[in-house]
């Protein structure tokens, strides 16, 4: 049987995301690669590698618009074996190999450029940020120049696109910025079924219209937690908690493991686990440790949390997620960072199918962090895709939702602007068109974040459109471990 194990008596190795913020700007640079013709299209690609000691790579790409909104995408990939790192990157074409200095003013010289008219870099920067040096003047300045003749100029594929920028270009620039709608062609300017006078017109009067502007404060994060578990007790083979927590398993579980532990007895897994995840809550709920000495990842709360969703039950089990759920942004970034959704959104249905008043007494909770706590609104949408003849039931459920929201929006105690934004896009998946009226009132409070889901016009058209419907999220067990590993790309 498995040891009596207390706090101390091992430390977990950091995630790729403390990795991250901790070690990545102390590796090596390695080569950097930018787009060849990125002054003359306004946009490109930019990648820095770093090298590992012990001969991994790691890898970050970013999307930048050097004439308006500077960083509009990236992404990293941790500890690539070399022939990997360089598989990756012959598939990018028309890059050349520039500097780091060179990579570094473009990158920050476009974040810069792009905040003049308040523009914010997307929000993968928070985390990609650290796989360079900091802006400091230890680089040196190199002058480039940004937007077009001194001006920002904001190059939209669609009407949506402008409803989210010029708002804010607006309000800082006042009329000093150029904006063109192009269609895939770059051709001409469009809106589905809109005339250009009509766009104009719409495009004119942006500024003041609720319906395309919508912002509001976050929630404060406020959750007294109980307290966990700070020692651990299991009754399973020793084996079971010490592959769980290997580093070796941090990424995802191989399906020979799988199959180890689902030949135990459900119940005896269903216990252990619950007992495990109570008892990482209690090692991380405050804040995560800066002096983890270890180069992997051990992946045991989010393992065991995919693993529950096969052996949990709907009482227990369930309350250890949503308890997994009231944590802050931090421990979820730690343990969940870019897959939470993969993690969490099937257990979470597959627990909780039946259990949508418990669910619906959780959202109706104060001071949680808004992202752990949207993390419930997939797994009830999957209820109606998973179960079509479930969908009116689903249906009012939102709309009981969807009212509490418009109400309690203004004091954000309960519901912020982001979590509207979430939920909305999740009316999208689910083609709400039934919740079209409640949805205009959501809008109409001026506090919905459109960042997340586009304004109410696109809203509307998306919840009407068949090809924005939701996929089915995957429920089995061993290819859930398998998606998480294309995921990482192994």
């Amino acid at each position: 049987m498995a040891k009596k194990k207390n706090s101390q008596s091992k430390q977990q190795p950091l995630s790729p995301e403390q990795y991250l913020k901790q070690r990545a700007r102390s590796l090596k640079i390695g080569k950097c690669y930018m787009s060849n013709e990125l002054q003359e299209c306004g946009e490109g690609l930019f990648i820095i590698t770093r090298l590992h000691p012990n001969g991994k790579v790691s890898m970050a790409t970013f999307l930048v618009d050097i004439y308006c909104l500077g960083v509009k995408d990236s992404i990293y990939h941790m500890w690539l074996d070399e022939e990997k790192a360089e598989y990756d990157l012959s598939k990018f074409n028309n890059l050349k190999e520039c500097s780091y200095e060179e990579l570094h003013n473009w990158i920050y010289g476009a974040v810069s450029f792009a905040e003049e008219g308040g523009i914010e870099p997307d929000r993968s920067f928070n985390l990609t940020q650290y796989m360079l040096e900091e802006d400091t003047d230890d680089i040196p300045l190199i002058e480039y120049e940004f937007g077009q003749e001194g001006q920002h100029l904001l190059i939209c594929n669609s009407v949506q696109e402008a409803n989210l920028y010029i708002p804010k270009l607006k309000k800082n620039l006042g009329d000093s910025f150029k904006f063109v709608i192009k269609d895939d062609d770059g051709k001409k300017l469009l809106d589905f079924d809109l005339d250009e006078e009509t766009i104009i017109e719409r495009l004119k009067n942006i500024k003041d219209s609720p319906l395309f502007k919508s912002y509001g404060p976050a929630t404060e994060y406020t959750y007294q937690h109980p307290t966990y578990p700070n020692t651990l007790e299991l009754t399973t083979p020793d084996w079971f908690y010490e592959e769980l927590y290997s580093p070796s398993n941090g990424i995802s579980l191989d399906e020979d493991f799988v199959n180890r532990i689902l030949e135990l007895p459900h119940e005896l897994v269903r216990e252990n686990l619950e007992k495990i995840i109570l008892y990482h809550i209690g090692l991380t709920c405050e804040n995560i440790p800066d002096d983890y000495d270890a180069d992997g990842h051990t992946g045991i709360v989010s393992n065991s949390v995919i693993l529950l969703g096969e052996v949990g039950n709907t009482e227990s089990s369930l309350n250890v997620i949503l308890e997994l759920l009231r944590q802050n942004g931090e421990f979820y970034d730690y343990h969940f960072g870019d897959v939470g959704r993969k993690t969490l959104t099937p257990t979470i249905f597959l627990l909780g199918k039946d259990k949508l008043e418990l669910i619906m007494d959780f959202a109706k909770e104060e001071g949680l962090y808004s992202y752990c706590k949207y993390q419930v609104f997939p797994a009830i949408t999957q209820i109606a895709l998973q179960q079509p003849e479930r969908r009116k039931e689903i249906i009012e459920w939102y709309r009981r939702v969807i009212r509490l929201v418009t109400k309690m929006l203004p004091k954000t105690q309960w519901f912020d602007s982001e979590i509207a934004g979430l939920i909305l896009s999740e009316l999208i998946d689910l083609q709400a068109k039934e919740l079209l009226p409640e949805i205009k009132k959501m809008f109409e409070t001026n506090l919905v974040d459109i960042g997340i889901c586009g304004d109410y016009f696109n809203v509307c058209r998306s919840i009407v459109d068949p090809r924005k419907a939701g996929n089915k999220c995957i429920l089995d067990v061993r290819e859930r471990f398998a998606d998480i590993k294309r995921a990482f790309g192994h």
